[in-house]
């Protein structure tokens, strides 16, 4: 896998992240053979978890169909990277200029 996705949700404390096991194992299914989900982590006022997949748009296309339908799109944001490389490039929402991982 080339690329590392990371979807994130603004958290304000450990119990925010009860579902993120779940959500975890949701999204694996739902993106399938695009990626593998390789964990998550909590802190720093976020919840991410990272996908490692070949084709992040197309792996992020596949889960937020699921995370829509979970009510979990509306305060999420999405970015990814090449593993060479450091910094993220934004895919979600449209209109985000910049994401980081804290």
């Amino acid at each position: 896998m080339k690329y590392q996705l990371v979807l994130q949700w603004p958290c304000s404390s450990s119990s925010d992240g009860v579902g993120l096991l779940s959500i975890e194992g949701l999204i694996e299914k739902a993106i399938g053979e695009l990626g593998v989900v390789d964990g998550h982590d909590i802190g720093s006022g976020e919840m991410n978890v990272f996908v490692h997949t070949t084709n992040p748009r197309s792996a992020f296309e596949k889960a937020k169909r699921l995370l829509f339908l979970m009510g979990h799109l509306p305060e999420m944001k999405a970015g990814s990277r090449d593993f060479d490389e450091d910094d993220y490039t934004p895919i979600w929402p449209a209109e985000l200029d910049q994401f980081a991982v804290k």
